[in-house]
């Protein structure tokens, strides 16, 4: 439970921000730069949160790169119609869509975060026409250009910037990723050089402007529990390496620490269903465990940004454990079906859609049949390549790529029934399953997705994205649910204050990023829907908390 002020402090400052992500950063950049003394604490080793390890795109509808051609309007309706209302408070869609040109534009002013337009990524809903009033043909998104990290914040503070595998090269930004502008020579030069981008390039510039101003960033120091002054919160307990320290704040608490997807308790009660997580490990709900205990309400605890994951042998976490892979089947030639053999999924929708059927409930047969894992069935057109399309020249046949058996993460088999009885299916469902998929296949027609020339997210809307799997060989993978953060939280109103059960505002309480209900609800609109709206209301948080009188708090 939280404590209750005791007037004992071993520290004290105006404003503590819990979490180093991209909009705990930008809050603890906005309250010192209106004034007030800021400390940052990061549960992890390393900096930057589920930001750091992202791409680090940016949804920021009329920003100053395509403001002749958006509108502010349009943005709104595109919101409110993928919502459908569901949001904590529909109102602070104005507020987001109002706000976030002004946040990006002041990242710019005063810290070295630039950006440009991810080209090629529009709007992720566009490529079904018009039929979505307000989306876009061309990039909302923005992405961080690259940043000499190492030269800016010298090494040892440059290395504590978190990374992650899904998006590599971490030195390179998508734009030049896209163009194919960077050199194998020039990324060498930047790798040896410290250089970041995507994640890292926009956690780099806003730590390198909070250094400048003398503010720490103390990392291994959780924030374990609130304290409180009646119903106010005026500081927080913090375990760090020396022990429980308790902090006082003269003006507030922001929590800003990440998402519940790490806990498993809270995954299942919010979200009903086991989801792998390809965020850091310290996104165990604290923020939203400290925040429930005194109160606070909360908003879309069942949803989640997601994506679908493949566990692979090539890679591993720093726990020693294999690292999921950001896999959504494997494309033409390839489907995915659940436990009893059949169909159930498209893979080639926007991610952020493609864990919903697991969560279906079949009214037919009373249950949950498309429950995870599922799998996926592919044949021998995907060993000769190289299955995980990331590990090319990867081949296997019955007897694996040297002789030796198949590896225990893919079943291999010289036919569809002999394959269904490895991966414990009904042979015959599943052989009905891979032939009707054949026939349309053959047909270039997926009649049990709609029209294939709008099936596919990512290739656009003239693609007809459909083989026939055909063997022998054929093998079967597991296919997760996965989730880049869970967007359920804290209610907080339009300057990020958080609300009460039993008072309409809990004083001195501020939450932004994956700690509070995301306010564009279950919706994924484009490349960066949960960062910018976390830099977003963490700029909003922190422009209001740095205004607010100093409390008497004791000493």
């Amino acid at each position: 439970m939280s404590e209750e002020n005791n007037n004992r402090w071993d520290e004290i400052v105006d404003v503590v921000v819990v979490g180093s992500g991209g909009g705990a950063l930008t809050a603890a950049l906005r309250a010192t730069d209106g004034g007030a003394s800021v400390l940052v604490v990061e549960k992890d080793e390393y900096i930057g949160g589920t930001t750091a390890v992202s791409g680090g795109d940016m949804w920021i509808p009329n920003n100053h790169h395509v403001a002749d051609k958006d509108s502010r309007e349009d943005a709104i309706a595109y919101i409110h119609r993928l919502s459908d209302g569901r949001e904590s408070d529909p109102s602070l869609v104005e507020v987001y869509v109002d706000t976030a040109p002004e946040a990006i534009l002041y990242l710019e002013e005063h810290t070295g975060y630039r950006s440009e337009p991810h080209i090629m990524l529009d709007d992720y809903y566009s490529v079904i026409g018009d039929r979505i009033p307000g989306v876009r043909p061309f990039p909302r998104s923005l992405s961080p250009k690259a940043y000499p990290a190492a030269a800016e914040l010298g090494e040892e503070l440059a290395n504590k910037i978190n990374r992650g595998p899904w998006v590599p090269p971490a030195e390179v930004s998508f734009a030049e990723q896209r163009r194919g502008d960077v050199s194998p020579e020039e990324l060498e030069k930047r790798q040896r050089e410290g250089w970041r981008a995507k994640g890292g390039g926009l956690i780099a510039p806003l730590l390198k402007a909070l250094v400048d101003q003398g503010i720490e960033v103390r990392t291994e120091s959780p924030a374990v529990e609130l304290v409180k002054d009646g119903s106010a919160v005026v500081g927080v307990v913090v375990d760090g390496p020396q022990g429980k320290t308790r902090i006082g704040a003269r003006k507030g608490v922001v929590l800003a620490c990440g998402g519940f997807e790490w806990n498993a308790d809270m995954v299942k009660a919010y979200i009903g269903y086991e989801v792998k997580p390809m965020t850091p490990w310290a996104n165990t709900g604290d923020g939203h465990l400290m925040a429930m205990e005194i109160g606070a309400k909360m908003g879309s605890m069942s949803t989640f940004f997601s994506y679908g994951v493949v566990y692979e042998p090539w890679e591993t976490g720093r726990d020693g454990n294999p690292l999921p892979q950001m896999i959504m089947g494997f494309g033409p030639g390839s489907i995915i079906v659940n436990q009893q053999g059949e169909r159930f999924m498209h893979g080639g929708y926007t991610y952020n859609d493609f864990s919903h059927p697991f969560n279906t409930f079949d009214q037919r047969d009373p249950g949950f049949p498309n429950k995870p894992p599922a799998w996926i069935i592919f044949g021998a057109a995907h060993f000769e390549q190289g299955i995980m399309g990331s590990k090319p020249g990867i081949e296997l046949n019955l007897t694996g790529p040297n002789g030796e058996e198949p590896p225990e993460w893919v079943a291999v088999a010289g036919s569809i029934t002999e394959l269904a009885e490895k991966i414990g299916i009904d042979p015959e469902t599943l052989s009905q399953t891979v032939n009707r998929y054949n026939e349309l296949a053959e047909k270039g027609e997926d009649l049990d997705w709609g029209d294939p020339q709008q099936t596919h997210a990512l290739t656009g809307p003239d693609v007809v994205d459909i083989k026939p799997i055909v063997g022998p060989t054929f093998g079967a993978i597991q296919q997760w649910p996965g989730t880049i953060g869970t967007n359920g939280g804290c209610r907080v109103d339009a300057d990020g204050r958080v609300l009460g059960n039993r008072v309409p505002i809990i004083d001195g309480l501020y939450a932004a990023g994956n700690t509070s209900a995301s306010i564009l609800g279950a919706t994924y609109p484009g490349g960066g829907g949960c960062i910018g709206p976390s830099v977003t209301m963490g700029y909003r948080a922190g422009r209001h908390v740095a205004a607010q009188p100093n409390r008497d708090i004791g000493a």
